[in-house]
């Protein structure tokens, strides 16, 4: 089972995934987040610039493509994923434009080895929430190009709509910018282009709502609740039961 959120900038998708992550584990349900990244989460003396993390990312963005390429047959369903995408919703901005596309490169990847698998993936940021960031780069999107874009990605089983206030944002982001080390930096979105994936997050929400695919609501501009967990987590495990059951029927 595939699990995904989707939300703007500093709402909280990561935090919320891997507790969710945790509480099923918790529970005896396996279950990873996938392609997850904790912005300001290193710390070293030895590194206060962050040169080592940040060239690591470069490396793994560089080196994924390539490893992929090497394999034209086994994945040119995700290449011609990617090429669709990008091509539907391109970035203004040749250097996020390239970012982009190696991420939503090795997305599909990471999705495609996720199908089928027993545990339940979680993804804290996939197709819905790459179609949102396309959208916000390319500046241009209307609801055309985004219901083309919705009919090209892959569906997960649930999606997990995750908002808060823009105050709350706010203080996250710049929050998170403090704890970020210098080179962290340089890979980041600008605060403003951050509060503006609220509106295209609305947009593309709102489009999926409209075909009848309306996602789990969580608003973390309140303490979340354990009640709040609990019916999430249960409604993941009652769709997984159901999948399991739906073969002996």
């Amino acid at each position: 089972m595939i699990v995904e959120f989707v939300g703007p900038a500093g709402s909280g998708k990561t935090t919320i995934a891997h507790a969710l992550c945790d509480r099923l584990r918790g529970h005896g349900c396996p279950a990873s987040v996938v392609l997850s990244y904790r912005p300001g989460s290193y710390q070293s003396m030895m590194d206060p610039g962050g040169i080592i993390p940040a060239m690591s990312r470069v490396a793994r963005a560089i080196a994924g493509p390539i490893s992929m390429a090497s394999r034209p047959i086994a994945n040119a369903v995700d290449f011609r994923i990617s090429a669709r995408l990008v091509r539907t919703l391109p970035p203004k901005d040749v250097i996020w434009r390239i970012r982009l596309t190696q991420y939503v490169l090795r997305l599909a990847q990471a999705w495609h080895q996720s199908i089928g698998r027993e545990e339940i993936v979680i993804f804290d940021q996939a197709f819905i929430q790459i179609v949102s960031t396309l959208a916000l780069f390319n500046g241009a999107a209307n609801e055309t190009s985004l219901s083309r874009a919705l009919e090209i990605i892959p569906k997960s089983d649930i999606v997990i709509r995750i908002s808060a206030s823009e105050e709350l944002r706010i203080e996250r982001l710049r929050d998170r910018q403090q704890r970020q080390s210098f080179a962290e930096r340089l890979f980041a979105a600008r605060l403003e282009m951050n509060l503006r994936s609220a509106q295209t997050v609305n947009q593309v929400c709102g489009l999926l709502e409209a075909r009848g695919l309306a996602p789990i609501e969580v608003d973390t501009s309140r303490p979340l609740s354990h009640p709040t967990l609990n019916g999430i987590e249960a409604e993941i495990l009652n769709r997984a039961f159901d999948r399991v059951q739906k073969p002996a029927a």
